[in-house]
């Protein structure tokens, strides 16, 4: 899955639409080269196949999403930026590094605080700050949370010295996602942020919050069918090369049925099937934030009837509005049964609930 538009997050272990380099439109963390599959690893029957059309899709992939993002687009809504899901596993992990690097190299410095406030019902205690040669990490306990709940981004984060001068480079941080959170064995929830530059841990005398993002994990599931004979009989031969698909005028008898199974915070707005791609159109039910198509940590997962093989997808969107897109020869290459080509769609993300407060953590409050 290596490429120059395919780089992995180390942070969310996941493989994102993006150069290595690039930041993660998830956590912020630098994204990595994905390494190469290791050889040697033969697939069997269908799974074979599957990883044979999987490589003819891809050169063909950016000009096909986009041909189907404007038809919906003109049908429903406007899309925004790509962002391509894990279809299998996540990708491998780099080789471990020296002993003793941490996100953005060798550990340099180290400080101990608990310093804690209480405010909006919630108390924040900052417990140490960890600085490496390229970053800042901040780890935080938080008590008042409610079961099932992890914070999933701090807001307003300000750090600032004795003299009141401000630590961290534009003063104040509008919004940083959280690198882990979890909840403590002595009670509350343990949090961290990584800052992409170094601090200096003796010199902080305040850190200031003016808000934290609480977060649960929501999914939505749709349910289609797909109708290609067209399509099928091409599959049943064995045929790699399914370029004419993007260029097929028409499909006759082609049916595409798509249905909520299970959807409280979604419905579905549009439907399509052209130059074989599926695509389905959602909206948010309500706050965008509350709701499965939520950017944060969002990813779509999609299976061949059955549920047993997971299958390449892309949800495209923001604001209230998304698109997902399936490539239907995908669906051919994987069937059980003649037709319909059965899949199942299950919309994943972090619904978020933003508690403002004004969390001024000092040596002066304990």
């Amino acid at each position: 899955m290596g490429g120059g538009r395919q780089a992995w997050c180390p942070r969310c272990d996941e493989v994102r639409a993006a150069k290595a380099g690039a930041s993660c439109p998830v956590c912020g963390r630098q994204l990595l080269a994905v390494p190469p599959a290791r050889p040697g690893q033969p697939q069997p029957g269908r799974a074979d196949r599957l990883a044979r059309r999987l490589r003819a899709l891809v050169p063909a992939a950016a000009v096909g999403v986009a041909c189907l993002v404007l038809v919906v687009v003109a049908s429903a809504f406007a899309a925004g930026r790509l962002t391509r899901t894990t279809p299998s596993a996540p990708a491998p992990a780099p080789t471990t590094t020296v002993p003793g690097f941490l996100d953005e190299g060798p550990e340099t410095g180290h400080r101990d605080f608990g310093w804690e406030i209480r405010d909006s019902e919630l108390t924040v205690e900052l417990r140490t700050i960890t600085v490496g040669t390229g970053f800042s990490r901040l780890e935080l306990h938080v008590d008042g949370i409610r079961r099932g709940r992890e914070i999933s981004a701090l807001e307003g984060l300000r750090i600032r010295d004795a003299d009141g001068r401000d630590l961290l480079l534009g003063g104040t941080v509008a919004r940083i996602a959280t690198a882990g959170s979890r909840p403590s064995p002595d009670g509350g929830t343990d949090t961290e942020v990584v800052l992409e530059r170094p601090i200096d841990p003796s010199a902080v005398a305040s850190v200031e919050l003016r808000g934290l993002a609480l977060a649960r994990g929501v999914q939505e599931r749709i349910g289609g069918t797909l109708v290609d004979e067209q399509l099928r009989d091409k599959a049943s031969d064995n045929i790699d090369d399914t370029a004419w698909l993007a260029t097929r005028r028409g499909c006759p008898g082609c049916q595409l049925r798509v249905a909520c199974e299970d959807c409280s915070s979604v419905r579905l707005a549009g439907r399509a099937y052209r130059h074989g791609r599926v695509t389905i159109a959602v909206q948010a039910v309500g706050r965008v934030e509350q709701t499965a198509i939520n950017p944060s940590r969002r990813r779509v997962l999609v299976t061949g009837d059955g549920g047993l093989s997971e299958l390449p997808a892309w949800i495209d969107g923001s604001g209230g509005s998304a698109v997902i897109t399936i490539a239907a020869d995908m669906l051919a290459a994987v069937r059980d049964r003649d037709e319909p080509m059965a899949f199942n769609v299950v919309i994943q993300a972090q619904a978020e609930e933003l508690v403002r407060g004004s969390w001024t953590i000092t040596s002066a409050v304990r």
